[in-house]
Parts: C-alpha cells; structure tokens; sequence
C-alpha cells in the first residue's frame, strides 16, 4: 500500500507561475498551449499537445520544433475557442500575460500556467530559460529542460566563433521585418534578435527606444542613417513585397542594397524561445558565412 501511495505522489510538484502557484499531484499528460512560444518549449521537452491556438499558423511561421500532427486547433491566440478546450478536457492550459483578461474563465476550464517571455523587463533569453526549467519540472523533464539550455547556449556560442573566423563580426547588424513598402519594424533592446547576437558577440546598429516585444515602428527612410550594417530581413517575403524593394529607388540607392549586404531569413518565429534562437543563430550564420 506504501509503495502505491509514494508511486501516485513521486512526481507531486508545486509550480509557481507569474499569476498564483498550482499543484500537480502528477506530470500533466493532456497539454494545450495558447502561446507559440510556450508551445515550442513543451515540444522541445519532447512532449506532444493536445491542442495548440491557431495550428496553422504555428506551422508556418515558427515551423521548428514541428507540431505533432494529432494537435488541435483551439482557436486563434487572442480568441481561443472555450467549448472546444471544455470538450477536450485537458490537465494543464498554458498561456502567457498577454491573455491576463482570460484566466479566471480558462481557470474554471483546467489549471493555467501563465508564462511571459516578452515583457516589460525586455530579457526574453532570460525568461525563456526560466519558462524551460520550470515547465522540465511540472513534466518531469528536468534533465531535458538543462540540455535544451545548455544546448542553445553552445549553440549561439560557436556560431559567433564562426562568424568571427570568417572575419564577418565587425560590420553592424539591422534585423528589419516589412510591414509594407514604406514602413517596418527593426528588433533591438527586448527582442529575440537582440539576445542571440548578444550571446554570439555580435552587434545590433540600432539603438532606438523598443516596446515591450523588442521592435521600433519607423519608415524605410530612416535605414538611410545606418547603410553601413548587414540587414537581415525576416522572411519569407512574398512575390509582392519582393518586387516592391526591387523597384524602389529609395531601397536600391542604400549602400547596403548596391554592397550586397541584405539578407533574407526563412520563417523563424522573432517571439520565439530557445529553439527560435538557434534557429536565429543558425541563419545569421549561414548568411554571413555563405560563399558564392
């Protein structure tokens, strides 16, 4: 009889989060995620979901770690779908402070964990890492979660070797994503971009005031004050917004456009964790290191 109580209670764990502290009296088995972010690390523990917000877009636009194609969609991240999640009965609902409004009702639902890798303190690596031991803990995945870390620290280390090796480190980085052709969003202080070239010794030229996820709004022209830099534009662009740089005077006249000097990166989730990082880190790498 011992030994069947200390089975039931041998992965009981208190876990705190950034709106209460709930206990589990065991690793939670049905998960849904209404966060991208928080969705990636769970996949990076190596457990799968019962349901995700808005799957679709999960698969285009942070891509890796791939989502388990038994995954529902629950609806999209500001509007989950509460009948469905009620229907689909799961252990734990994990979301960040962003959807602070819907937490008593999700509450009434199953037990919600509230996570924040973007916030107002602007230190997403940081919180990422926290955000992966704490969830290792509530599934019991401790020793995944530590190598997740110490992977991607690693990870982002030796690439900046590389691209020090190669003599590419000196020149300034832009990370630009076009919102049409006359106005986009740069990433510094806060952001995804900017922690993993911190991590690779790299250097961000823009020096503007950020929000809370880690981007300036501003217009194309004022790229002009920074055509020294290697910009890296998030991508995929599509056809449309390809053609629109191509024939823009004002883009074609940068010294970064006639130096060859932009570069496109595939779709990476920039509100992403770990996994985005290196991922991030990867691609900067490879373009800066790419030979004709």
């Amino acid at each position: 009889m011992l030994a069947t109580v200390l089975a039931c209670t041998s992965h009981a764990v208190e876990i705190n989060h950034e709106m209460g502290t709930t206990s589990f009296s065991a690793p939670p088995k049905k998960v849904v995620a209404l966060d991208w972010a928080l969705t990636e690390t769970v996949l990076s523990l190596g457990i799968e979901l019962v349901g995700v917000a808005d799957t679709e877009g999960y698969r285009e636009w942070v891509v890796e770690p791939s989502l388990n194609a038994e995954a529902i969609n629950v609806g999209s991240r500001r509007e989950p779908n509460l009948e469905l999640l009620t229907e689909l009965k799961p252990d734990v609902i994990l979301m960040s402070q962003h959807m602070a409004a819907a937490y008593e009702q999700l509450n009434r639902i199953a037990p919600v964990l509230v996570y924040s890798v973007y916030s107002a303190e602007k230190r997403p690596f940081e919180s990422a890492k926290h955000v992966t031991i704490e969830l290792g803990k509530l599934f019991n995945k401790e020793p995944q979660a530590q190598r997740v870390i110490d992977q991607t620290i690693q990870h982002l280390e030796q690439n900046g070797k590389k691209i020090r090796a190669a003599g590419k480190a000196t020149k300034p980085l832009i990370f630009a994503r076009f919102i049409n052709d006359k106005t986009l969003r740069i990433h510094s202080q806060g952001s995804l971009a900017q922690a993993t070239i911190d991590a690779m010794r790299l250097h961000n030229d823009w020096r503007e005031q950020t929000n809370l996820w880690g981007f300036t709004t501003t217009g194309i022209e004022k790229l002009a004050e920074h055509q020294q830099a290697n910009v890296m534009i998030f991508g995929p662009l599509n056809e449309e917004q390809r053609s629109k740089l191509v024939h823009s005077a004002l883009w074609q006249a940068m010294e970064f456009t006639r130096t060859d000097s932009v570069y496109e990166l595939p779709a990476i989730w920039s509100f992403g964790g770990l996994i985005a990082a290196q991922r991030f880190s990867d691609h900067i790498t490879q373009q800066l290191t790419k030979t004709e």
